[in-house]
């Protein structure tokens, strides 16, 4: 009985970290919308799913911290715990920067070139796979899709400084500057997002279950 209680509460941590991972990934999408095509319910939409990552970021550490606690979880299940203590923090990260996207799109006085706004979406929609792989890692306990992430991170961050160096050159011209300013920080926050997803899905393979042998 005991035994499949503690079960049931691993799973309960997994499935929680899931279901967070969404959450993040619909605020990432909700932040690369008010950048690139904004409508005037984007903030509160971003809102709403900002205050959902923070609930459900104490919700995981107070699971993980009660199975610590009364269970003393050894090997994988103390993989799977420390992955996941670990996973929520970046989670969160992911939800703060994707939410302060929101506030400089919303900030942003006149609109940089469509080109500019649409290498935005390009990069962002990328990111997004990675962060969506990432979520499939802990939901499928996808050890080998949790390893190709690593992989794919060089490309989009090189993607991430060319279109950053082609904004800075335009927040010295003359005149107001801010839509190009506010942009900056948006791709630096693209970048910063890739690599917490990164970290998410390696997480998720310290987590999973080895592979069968043979």
């Amino acid at each position: 009985m005991m035994r499949t209680r503690y079960v049931g509460e691993l799973e309960s941590v997994r499935q929680n970290l899931i279901a967070m991972g969404e959450t993040t990934i619909a605020l990432l999408a909700e932040a690369l919308r008010a950048v690139v095509d904004p409508s005037p319910d984007c903030a509160a939409k971003a809102s709403e799913l900002e205050a959902r990552t923070d609930y459900q970021h104490r919700l995981i550490h107070d699971q993980c911290l009660s199975v610590i606690t009364l269970q003393a979880p050894v090997a994988r299940d103390a993989r799977l715990i420390t992955g996941a203590l670990d996973a929520i923090v970046d989670l969160e990260l992911i939800g703060d920067y994707a939410y302060e996207m929101v506030g400089l799109a919303s900030a942003k006085q006149g609109r940089p070139p469509s080109q500019m706004l649409n290498q935005v979406a390009e990069i962002g929609a990328k990111i997004g796979e990675i962060l969506s792989a990432a979520i499939d890692s802990w939901r499928n306990e996808d050890r080998g899709l949790a390893l190709s992430v690593r992989p794919r991170e060089a490309a989009v961050r090189a993607e991430c400084h060319a279109l950053a160096e082609k904004v800075a050159q335009l927040t010295s011209a003359p005149g107001d500057v801010t839509a190009y300013v506010n942009l900056l920080l948006i791709c630096r926050h693209l970048e910063r997002i890739m690599r917490h997803a990164v970290c998410v899905a390696e997480q998720a393979a310290e987590a999973a279950p080895p592979a069968p042998a043979g």
